[in-house]
């Protein structure tokens, strides 16, 4: 009932506003339940386990990466125009994502005995295929879901990820309570990825048609997006080594206990996400778009500007409310990720402000210029893990990513610039990421007790007050700045 009245209200607001609130409920919903899973997690599996299966999480992240081919980006690039053009551009996108995703299953069934050898960690093959499952299946799903959000269909968008979520944790649930541990969750995983993966190529047969036969229309379109997407694929890449890599390197160095405490600091880092996401999910599909219309390049500098407050805001937001979590709802052995949780934070905010100011490097007929930069970063990141890891473990991995993410985003926003000259606020911005790191700080400086708790809502509402002061977060005006899309609209 409660779902069904806000969901009532959206009804009611801007096209864009519906869109980021529904966005906004379907990842509160996933948020929540993987906040509910946590402990059932974290008493079923020891700190060792939770380490080894984010490792094997890390090796997915690389096969996801291969597996995608840059086909999100891609689609965004080539099926943003007038409707003809955008609805075959998505059928041989999704076409191309299927034939990845089968060709991907086939390797994994043939090969995941060789690949189990190739882990750092010992793993049976058939925690391999599980996983190889999951990960081929992933480009699959994330260009339909991408599709929709293109052409305004945010409800079924948000239905999908919504029952996703459900259905895996359910799983999860079951499998881990029943024994079966890190197997039982790469299991839930691939049964819910193949399930997911077929429901959503029904759904995009029916609105753009799949072009799966390699016709010379679909092969010549096939050559163009592939030249798009594949540098991108060696931007993911070095994304990887910027995000992840690190618990690679970790897992010879530093107790696996110590790697599950890691891991869980990140996965409350995450919930930075609950205020950026939605924002996300509704501009990275029309930021390039958006500079080719009247007045595109004021207002795309003006949303940049809200996802900037947005994520700093949030940042600031998990970086205080993350190590409570983590005392309230895990066993003793977890705690000391707590300490961990606002320097992920800040990491994980320097990663997303280089995304918001690279419009201009995402702009061209190739994705090689973003490629170069996240190659560099990537670079950074790996020369000081090999510095700092061996010595200081988990916090040297901390430092070098800090390090990197603040490289990307000094030369993303200097290279962008120079293709697509925008005005973004930076003066403001810097303002509040000020106060922010303030707020973030004194809960880190204090003892817990009345002065801490005062001064961090103090704080927030400091940091609150100078988010929307500048004129940073008005976000229904926001909303509506952004024309739609002249690509076909897909009913929800």
């Amino acid at each position: 009932m409660i779902l069904h009245r806000v969901l009532g209200r959206l009804a009611n607001q801007s096209a864009g506003v519906r869109a980021a609130g529904l966005y906004a409920v379907g990842l509160a919903w996933t948020k929540g339940i993987a906040l509910l899973m946590v402990p059932i997690l974290t008493r079923s599996l020891a700190p060792a386990e939770f380490g080894r299966l984010e490792v094997l999480s890390s090796i997915a992240e690389i096969g996801g990466l291969l597996a995608g081919a840059g086909l999100v980006d891609t689609l965004y690039r080539f099926a943003s125009g007038a409707r003809p053009a955008a609805l075959r551009a998505a059928a041989q996108v999704s076409g191309l994502s299927l034939l990845v995703a089968m060709s991907g299953l086939l390797l994994f069934g043939l090969f995941a005995g060789q690949i189990a050898v190739l882990v750092p960690i010992p793993t049976p093959p058939t925690q391999i295929l599980l996983l190889g499952v999951a990960v081929v299946l992933e480009s699959a799903i994330t260009v339909p879901l991408s599709w929709m959000r293109m052409n305004s269909a945010a409800g079924a968008y948000t239905a999908v990820i919504m029952l996703r979520a459900t259905i895996q944790s359910g799983l999860v649930a079951a499998l881990v309570l029943g024994g079966y541990g890190v197997s039982g969750v790469l299991g839930a995983g691939a049964i819910t990825a193949f399930g997911t993966a077929t429901l959503l190529a029904a759904w995009q047969a029916r609105r753009s048609g799949i072009a799966v036969l390699p016709t010379a229309a679909n092969r010549h379109a096939w050559r163009g997006m592939l030249a798009y997407g594949l540098p991108l694929v060696g931007g993911g890449l070095a994304s990887f080594v910027l995000g992840t890599a690190d618990r690679l390197l970790l897992a010879g160095v530093v107790p696996d206990a110590a790697l599950g405490q890691y891991a869980l600091a990140a996965k409350f880092a995450m919930l930075a996400a609950l205020l950026t996401q939605p924002f996300e999910l509704w501009w990275f599909p029309r930021r390039i778009g958006l500079l080719n219309e009247p007045e595109g390049k004021a207002q795309s500098a003006r949303l940049a500007g809200v996802g900037a407050a947005l994520v700093t805001l949030s940042a600031a937001m998990a970086a205080i409310a993350g190590p409570q979590l983590i005392f309230l709802l895990t066993p003793a052995a977890y705690h000391p990720a707590a300490l961990l949780v606002p320097f992920l934070c800040a990491s994980l905010a320097m990663q997303s402000l280089g995304s918001l100011f690279n419009v201009g490097c995402y702009a061209t007929r190739t994705g090689t210029t973003a490629m170069l930069v996240n190659s560099l970063a990537a670079a950074v990141a790996m020369v000081f893990y090999l510095l700092l890891i061996p010595y200081w473990g988990v916090p040297g991995a901390i430092a070098a990513t800090l390090l990197a993410q603040v490289t990307r985003l000094g030369v993303f926003t200097v290279v962008s610039q120079r293709r697509v000259k925008l005005s973004y606020p930076f003066a403001a911005l810097l303002r509040l990421s000020g106060v922010a790191i303030l707020a973030a700080a004194v809960p880190q400086v204090l003892q817990p007790g009345w002065t801490s708790a005062l001064a961090t809502l103090a704080g927030l509402g400091l940091t609150g007050a100078m988010a929307f002061a500048p004129g940073l977060l008005v976000l229904p005006a926001t909303f509506r700045l952004a024309k739609p899309l002249r690509a076909a609209q897909v009913d929800a």
